[in-house]
C-alpha cells in the first residue's frame, strides 16, 4: 500500500493553518474525588482549517474522549474537569444547550464509532434526513432542495439515492451504513467532520472504499476533517497531520512525515512503527512492544510510557515530559528524546 499520494505529501509537508479548533490543557475524567479516572489528561492541540488529522493510539488511550469533547457530548460519569476547546474562537465547554444544538450537525458534525446504532431502526433513511432538515430550517429553502442535496452527497459516497430514500438501516451492509453515516454527517454542510474509527468494523474492500470517498469528500467540499483510529496504514494513506495519544496524554504531534519519518520520533511511536514493518518500517520483522498499556486509575510515576521505554532513565520517574515543538510545530513529549534539543524548543501550545 502506498503510504500517501503525491497530492498527500505536499500537504503534509505544508505549514500548518491558522487554528479552527483549539484544545487547552483538557482533561477529561470518569468518577468522583481520589478515585476519578483521567481519561484525557491535560491534553492541548489545534486543529487548522483544511487540514485532515488523525488521533492515534492504542485502545483505551482516550482519543475516542478526546473526539467527543470537541462536540461537548462527554455525558456523566465523565465530565470535563480542567480546560476548554474553541471551535472558531467560540468556547465549546460553556455553550448552553441551544447553542450546542445550533453548532452539532451544522458546523460541526461527528460520524460515530457504530454505524448502526446511528439511525433509528423504525424509520426510512429518507423520514429520518426529513427530521433533521425540519430541525434545521434555515440550512436550505425547502425540503425539496434538502432532499437534492443529501441525494447528491450519496452520489458523492458512490450510493444510489433511490436505493437508499425509502430504505430502513437494517437493509444496509455494513459498509453502506457507514457511507450514509458519512452522507448525514454532511447533510447540514458542515465545516468540520469527526471521524470515529471509520474503516475498523469494515472488510480490506469497504475500508479501501471508505478511504478514497474521505479523500474525494475533503478534496471536493474543503472540510477539515478529524479522524480516530488505531490504524497507521489509514493514517499513512489519508492524513495530513497527525497527533499520537498514549494513556490519556499526547505524546506526538506533526506533520505525517515529522512524525512517522523524522528522526526525532517519540520511543511509544518508534514501537507502533516498528510492529507494522509492512506498512511503513520496509523491515522484514515485526517487533511487539514489551509490556502493557498502564491502568488509568493506576499509573507509574512520571512518564507514562517509561516502563515500556527502551530509552527510559531514572529521571523518567521524575515527572510528566512537557509537549515541546521546534520551530515547524512537530512536538514530542519525552525527556530522553527533547534533551538535545533543548534551545530550539518550545512548550506546544
Amino acid at each position: 500500500m502506498s503510504t500517501a499520494t503525491d497530492k498527500q505529501s505536499a500537504n503534509s509537508s505544508a505549514p500548518h493553518t491558522a487554528p479552527l479548533i483549539e484544545v487547552d490543557h483538557l482533561t477529561v475524567a470518569f468518577g468522583e474525588g481520589t478515585r476519578a479516572v483521567r481519561a484525557v489528561d491535560d491534553v492541548t492541540l489545534t486543529v487548522g482549517r483544511g487540514d485532515l488529522y488523525a488521533l492515534v493510539g492504542e485502545s483505551g488511550c482516550g482519543k475516542s474522549t478526546l473526539a467527543y469533547s470537541l462536540l461537548n457530548l462527554v455525558t456523566p460519569p465523565g465530565r470535563i474537569t480542567q480546560g476548554r476547546v474553541s471551535f472558531a474562537g467560540r468556547d465549546v465547554t460553556r455553550m448552553g444547550r441551544r447553542q450546542l444544538e445550533s453548532l452539532r450537525g451544522a458546523e460541526l458534525s461527528m460520524v460515530f464509532q457504530a454505524a448502526m446504532n446511528a439511525f433509528n431502526p423504525v424509520l426510512t433513511i429518507g423520514r429520518q434526513v426529513e427530521h433533521i432538515l425540519a430541525a434545521h430550517p434555515g440550512v436550505f429553502a425547502d425540503q425539496a432542495e434538502g432532499r437534492a442535496y443529501f441525494e447528491h452527497l450519496l452520489q458523492m459516497v458512490q450510493l444510489s439515492p433511490g436505493e437508499v430514500w425509502d430504505t430502513y438501516e437494517s437493509r444496509l451492509s455494513g459498509g453502506m451504513k457507514q457511507r450514509v453515516a458519512i452522507a448525514l454527517s454532511l447533510l447540514l454542510k458542515p465545516s468540520v467532520v469527526v471521524l470515529d474509527e471509520p474503516t475498523t468494523a469494515l472488510d480490506v474492500l469497504n475500508q479501501r472504499l471508505v478511504i478514497d470517498i474521505l479523500r474525494s469528500l475533503y478534496e471536493s467540499l474543503g472540510i477539515t476533517i478529524i479522524f480516530i483510529t488505531h490504524d497507521l496504514a489509514v493514517v499513512a494513506e489519508l492524513a495530513t497531520r497527525v497527533g499520537v495519544m498514549y494513556a490519556g496524554r499526547l505524546v506526538e504531534t506533526g506533520t505525517v512525515d515529522e512524525v512517522f519519518l523524522d528522526r526525532r520520533r517519540h520511543p511509544y511511536v518508534e514501537a507502533l512503527v516498528s510492529a507494522i514493518p509492512s506498512v511503513l518500517s520496509g523491515q522484514g520483522v515485526a517487533h511487539a512492544i514489551p509490556g502493557q498499556v498502564p491502568d488509568l486509575r493506576n499509573l507509574p510515576p512520571g512518564c507514562r510510557f517509561a516502563p515500556r521505554c527502551p530509552l527510559a532513565r531514572s529521571s523518567c520517574s521524575d515527572g510528566e515530559p512537557p509537549l515541546l515543538a521546534d520551530r515547524q510545530g512537530h512536538a514530542v513529549a519525552c525527556f530522553v528524546v527533547n534533551e538535545d534539543h533543548d534551545q530550539d524548543l518550545v512548550v506546544s501550545q
